[in-house]
């Protein structure tokens, strides 16, 4: 029995998901280390530092977005959509900061460690705005 082509075995959306999992992966790679120098190295507020590093990802993931995970019609036309992507992560910025800031005045836990368990519920946020919304 021949193999099914990869495009019939998945839909578009979980090749999509998958990409944006994989750019996801490396974002956040360089957004804990980012936020590691910030925080240990550079000793700011933890809020600042996330800030810091948030404010970087966003950037890079926009550029990586826009013409690899989404393959949008326009040619590098960033400003179309701009305001729509970055809204979507003003709202999941928002999102992660009250978690975060939450979760260390009720636990007294390292912000550095509970940052991880927010991530899934940003995560969620981010696709599914850029999907349904902001690259559409």
């Amino acid at each position: 029995m021949g193999k099914l082509p990869l495009s019939k075995m998945f839909s578009d959306s979980h090749i999509q998901f998958a990409k944006y999992l994989f750019v996801g992966g490396i974002n956040f790679l360089f957004g804990l280390a980012t936020y590691f120098i910030c925080l240990r190295v550079l000793h700011l507020y933890y809020l600042v530092a996330f800030s810091l590093s948030w404010l970087i990802g966003v950037l890079l993931t926009y550029i990586i977005n826009f013409v690899w995970i989404f393959k949008l019609q326009e040619k590098l036309n960033f400003k179309a959509r701009l305001a729509k992507y970055v809204s979507i992560y003003i709202v999941s910025y928002l999102a992660n900061v009250a978690l975060l800031k939450l979760l260390t005045q009720l636990t007294h836990g390292d912000p550095f460690f509970l940052q991880f368990g927010i991530i899934p519920v940003v995560m969620l946020i981010n696709f599914s705005g850029m999907k349904y919304w902001a690259l559409k």
